[in-house]
């Protein structure tokens, strides 16, 4: 079994349950300053302690109040506002294959993804994967989906693994299986948050 993940210590987990501005709400700019903080980059600075603040509350101001929830809006907000540059850290794609995601992982890019976690939908950071499958792939067709085994998030709302949503309960390195993530939580609907390099 060979375990792919990017934050096996948590160390760069964030929770929307201690945000100031509408924490119930605001998994979208919470789990892209997840990843954002896994590939290294500098956090949203501004009138708020944390970084998620200010990322929502220079979306409402600059896009609207609803901005937040919009993959585009997000695109946007960090590409020409808190991090431009030749390259983009968030390109103009939303939709994809879930062997794009983890193969995604497993060069070192976080995938931020739209679940089902909710009955309104959730946004978690997919940060790793477990597989029989030892090997290294290569291209996202590599990925033998009937040998993984588990995704792993972080959920900055609370927990669900247990089957009943549990939000007192840590969102840290959360391990669903994968059938059961894949057939009905997964969307298909997120952003890779790109490296550096």
């Amino acid at each position: 079994m060979r375990e792919w993940n990017l934050d096996p210590s948590s160390l760069h987990y964030f929770s929307q349950n201690n945000n100031i501005i509408h924490p119930s709400i605001r998994c979208k700019p919470t789990s892209t300053i997840c990843g954002l903080d896994i590939q290294g980059y500098p956090l949203p600075a501004g009138g708020y302690k944390q970084p998620e603040d200010n990322l929502t509350s220079m979306m409402e101001t600059t896009y609207g109040v609803d901005s937040p929830e919009d993959w585009d809006k997000i695109r946007m907000a960090i590409n020409s506002h808190f991090l431009p540059g030749p390259k983009p850290v968030i390109g103009p794609r939303w939709d994809w294959k879930i062997e794009e995601a983890l193969f995604g992982i497993t060069v070192g890019v976080p995938f931020i993804a739209s679940t089902w976690l909710t009955k309104t939908g959730h946004v978690v950071t997919i940060i790793g994967f477990t597989s029989d499958d030892e090997s290294t792939p290569l291209h996202p067709s590599e990925i033998i989906l009937s040998s993984v085994k588990e995704i792993i998030i972080h959920d900055p709302y609370g927990d669900r693994t247990s089957g009943t949503y549990d939000k007192t309960k840590s969102g840290k390195n959360n391990r669903y299986p994968a059938g059961f993530f894949i057939e009905t939580l997964w969307r298909g609907t997120g952003i890779q948050i790109k490296g550096k390099s």
